[in-house]
């Protein structure tokens, strides 16, 4: 009999409403720093991915522009020796511009050849107050004598390489000789300097998601000019007589 009065004193087993409302908190909370945990985790693999594939990029991108400069081709432009014309390559070298003709096109690669470049550094419109390096290319085909630029500034068909600029320069490395040691100079005149640039040097400084990074490629120009013009042989003058197309003394088309 007091058993059974003690069972039917004794509370049922189980949860209170307070118990409940306490347990489900938690888990929520845990819930909620698990999740934020988890969503900051993703956020940050994206963020690093994103990054890697834009240094990829624009390392894939360096090592391109590196390759078409080291690819320069000694092309000596279009004058006239017998009038006294100068005897120079294709080249054109500024602080902010480069001109010259490479082996190696980054936009026809279908059609491989000799190729006019040109890099230019322009205002950058998407960014007041930064700049964009772009880039021009066309088969080169010939110049004309009487043309001072190989490209028309006007030209759209540009690409731009590199933006979001805040310091850019070419530089160019003179060889230099018994008199003066090699150097860096800003500007290279092919009709004065008469040759190419031993190499260039490009210096950067890009604003880049926060954050300034400097770059800086240097490229080396093994290449060296030559003008068949001043080796060419006349097939149809005599060495000896100095006179086209007269057969030497012992030829047997003189008797």
């Amino acid at each position: 009999m007091k058993r059974a009065t003690e069972r039917a004193l004794r509370p049922a087993a189980g949860f209170t409403l307070l118990e409940v409302i306490i347990s489900v908190t938690l888990v929520a909370l845990m819930s909620v720093v698990i999740w934020s945990a988890f969503r900051i985790s993703i956020a940050s693999w994206s963020r690093g991915t994103a990054d890697i594939d834009v240094n990829q990029r624009r390392r894939t991108i360096l090592d391109l522009v590196k390759k078409q400069m080291a690819s320069i081709y000694g092309v000596i432009a279009p004058v006239n020796i017998e009038s006294g014309g100068t005897v120079y390559p294709i080249f054109w070298g500024e602080r902010d511009s480069v001109q010259f003709v490479s082996l190696v096109s980054l936009r026809f690669q279908d059609n491989p050849g000799l190729t006019l470049v040109s890099y230019d550094l322009v205002a950058d419109n998407a960014a007041a107050g930064s700049y964009a390096l772009v880039q021009r290319e066309q088969p080169y085909l010939g110049m004309d004598p009487a043309r001072e630029s190989l490209f028309d500034r006007s030209d759209e068909n540009s690409v731009a390489i590199f933006e979001n600029l805040t310091s850019f320069s070419f530089e160019y490395l003179d060889p230099g000789g018994q008199d003066r040691p090699p150097q860096w100079i800003q500007a290279w005149n092919p009709r004065d300097m008469g040759r190419l640039p031993t190499a260039i040097r490009v210096n950067m400084i890009a604003h880049d998601a926060g954050r300034m990074v400097t770059r800086q490629i240097v490229a080396p120009i093994p290449a060296t000019p030559y003008d068949p013009r001043l080796t060419f042989v006349n097939p149809l003058q005599n060495p000896l007589q100095g006179r086209p197309g007269r057969p030497r003394g012992d030829d047997p088309r003189a008797r």
